[in-house]
């Protein structure tokens, strides 16, 4: 089977994904242009000139950014999650774009749907440019966006020249990587207001596509006037609504409110159950074949153009479908019941939550004045009722203070359902000191949010302990901090000044017996090698891990048992004879195994290899 080095990075693989498609147009692994010109045939618009295009300054580079390898890791917090071995949800502490290449294995089209709420370029956001070859402060430091202790020095305001090209550059990297990462029935949702919507709804028609448009939401997010502009009282804000594939989703529906439950009645006492009376008349059409008359049970007539042919209609009125009124005088009412009805088709108008309900719902817990303006629960749990189902999983990787994790929670236990979400919010010092004092950073906030809404329905849930639906609910979350890879990474030789061939010779020598002896940063832990390992080998970050042995050997067993797929590391100096024989046996036959390269011998590596799949640190 040959032996394996485990890649030190992960880098989102365009002509991979291409090959997919259509292997044909590959030849020795590159690109025939000509050969794909061919398949394509009439498709091709000839010249630039010939089609619309959105362009801006440094759009070139995006996809040399989208294709740079992420050499970051993320690393396990248990101390500061909550049921770190149960839970299935996921909160990270780190920069996003570089979260979202290291997502991209283990999530590849696993998650349902995504709701995000990005800097809206208002002037006064901080949009930061990316690089994690070095950490996010150092590198903020060196190009003036922060000072030595972590204030912003930099805001994209209107004056810079690049102030739409800065905000595109940032957000379409993510937005990019971020479709990878949805099913195919997948769904996104973006908040935006009127600085940057224009351009959003274009790169998102580039991004996923004009037919993947589903809809454009505006809400109503101030109940009254305000002073927040000088010439327009801006009231409401947009939410993007695309589909990754509207070929294969299903149709969209929200839950009955308790109000509209209330219009559906049972005057007739329908042993089906309370119904809503619906139009039968079609206007606006003068179709002979629905144009007729029909009778009530006491002989009244009414002739009308109606929605069914008069065929249907009498099956209608055979099923007792049709209601006449209570004395059989009215026109004629198509009955809808409530146990029939999946929810409304949504509305583009929504006035149900303000962002004074976003502040009450971080009051209730005692998290108050941190952020101006958090989105309500409500209007999360509004998507989330439109676009998940009661298994799902939800991304947000603009987390703020965390309300989607909570509206997942809200929502799982209204209706039993077992979502699970991600969240990923960038470790951002909190400029406020005061602030600053208890929660350094804007994840920090995010994290004790989660906390105190976890206590708060743990709570609930051992006084609704009756409710059997609910007693198996995940109000956990596992933490994870974005930090440099365990890996040693220098990958290039320096060479020193001054230094003749022999020393020069010496030093290179000790520099590639370094990947042998040294394939580690010092300091490093087995737990965070293993979660690494995890992501560059496409498991899930709720993956199995448990610790075995084999013989007198310590190993772990990971497995993740929605791919079922699992391998078994050791992260020993030494190996023993007695457990590579103990390897070599049909138990193990086939199995993926993972040692230090200096752990084992040649010999080891050959007898091993034919029997296991071998990958070597």
């Amino acid at each position: 089977m040959g032996v394996e080095k485990i890649n030190k990075s992960v880098k989102f693989d365009m002509n991979g994904r291409l090959k997919e498609v259509l292997p044909e147009i590959f030849e020795d692994n590159k690109i025939n242009f000509e050969h794909f010109k061919s398949l394509l045939s009439n498709e091709i618009i000839e010249k630039e000139n010939d089609r619309f295009y959105f362009n801006w300054a440094g759009k070139s580079n995006i996809f040399r950014q989208i294709q740079v390898s992420a050499y970051g890791t993320l690393k396990p917090n248990k101390e500061i999650s909550v049921d770190f071995d149960k839970t299935e949800n996921i909160v990270v502490a780190g920069e996003n774009l570089e979260t979202l290449k290291l997502l991209l294995k283990p999530y590849f089209e696993k998650v349902k749907m995504i709701y995000i709420d990005p800097p809206y370029n208002t002037g006064k956001d901080f949009i930061y440019r990316d690089n994690f070859k070095e950490p996010l402060k150092d590198y903020l430091e060196k190009t003036g966006q922060i000072d030595s202790e972590g204030k912003k020095l930099t805001t994209n305001t209107e004056a810079s020249g690049r102030y739409h090209s800065d905000w595109l550059n940032f957000i379409y990297p993510r937005l990019f990587l971020a479709r990878s990462l949805l099913r195919d029935d997948g769904v996104i949702f973006v908040s935006i207001d009127d600085h940057e919507v224009h351009h959003l709804r274009m790169i998102m028609d580039e991004i996923f596509g004009e037919d993947n448009f589903i809809g454009e939401f505006a809400w109503r997010k101030k109940a009254g006037a305000g002073a927040d502009s000088k010439y327009f009282f801006r009231q409401h804000e947009y939410i993007l609504f695309y589909s990754r594939n509207i070929n294969v989703i299903d149709a969209f529906f929200q839950p009955l409110t308790e109000k509209q439950k209330l219009e559906y009645k049972n005057p007739d006492n329908d042993p089906r159950g309370n119904w809503a009376p619906t139009d039968l008349k079609r206007t606006g059409d003068n179709d002979p074949r629905r144009i007729y008359k029909v009778y009530s049970p006491s002989g009244v007539e009414f002739e009308a153009c109606w929605t069914y042919t008069k065929e249907n209609f009498q099956k209608l009125i055979d099923a007792n479908l049709i209601w006449w009124g209570k004395e059989n005088r009215s026109m004629p009412k198509r009955k809808r019941f409530l146990n029939d009805k999946e929810g409304l088709i949504p509305r583009s108008w929504i006035d149900l939550f303000l962002t004074s309900d976003g502040t009450k719902d971080l009051e209730k817990i005692k998290i108050e004045n941190l952020f101006n303006y958090p989105k309500p629960v409500g209007l999360v749990k509004h998507f989330l009722q439109i676009g998940t189902k009661k298994d799902s999983i939800i991304l947000d990787f603009f987390a703020g203070s965390g309300t989607t994790g909570h509206a997942v929670w809200d929502l799982n236990k209204e209706d039993g359902g077992n979502r699970k979400f991600i969240l990923v919010q960038l470790d951002e010092e909190v400029q406020n000191e005061e602030i600053k004092k208890e929660f350094p950073t804007v994840a920090d906030i995010c994290i004790e949010r989660l906390k105190r809404v976890s206590e708060k329905y743990k709570q609930e849930k051992e006084k609704e302990n009756n409710n059997q639906q609910n007693n198996n609910q995940d109000f956990g979350f596992k933490v994870f901090k974005l930090d440099k890879s365990n890996f040693n990474l220098k990958d290039e030789f320096e060479i020193p000044e001054g230094e003749n061939v022999e020393g020069l010779r010496q030093k290179y020598l000790e520099w590639l017996g370094m990947w042998v002896d040294e394939p580690l940063v010092g300091g490093w832990k087995e737990i965070n090698v293993i979660y690494e390992i995890m992501l560059k080998e496409g498991l899930n970050l709720n993956s199995k891990i448990e610790q075995v042995k084999i013989k007198e050997d310590n190993f772990y067993y990971v497995k993740d048992a929605e791919q079922n797929f699992d391998f078994y590391i050791s992260l020993e100096d030494i190996i023993s004879n007695e457990t590579i024989e103990e390897i070599r046996t049909t138990k193990y036959k086939n199995k993926m195994f993972m040692f230090f390269d200096k752990s084992l011998t040649d010999n080891d590596k050959i007898n091993l290899s034919s029997f296991v799949k071998l990958k070597v640190i």
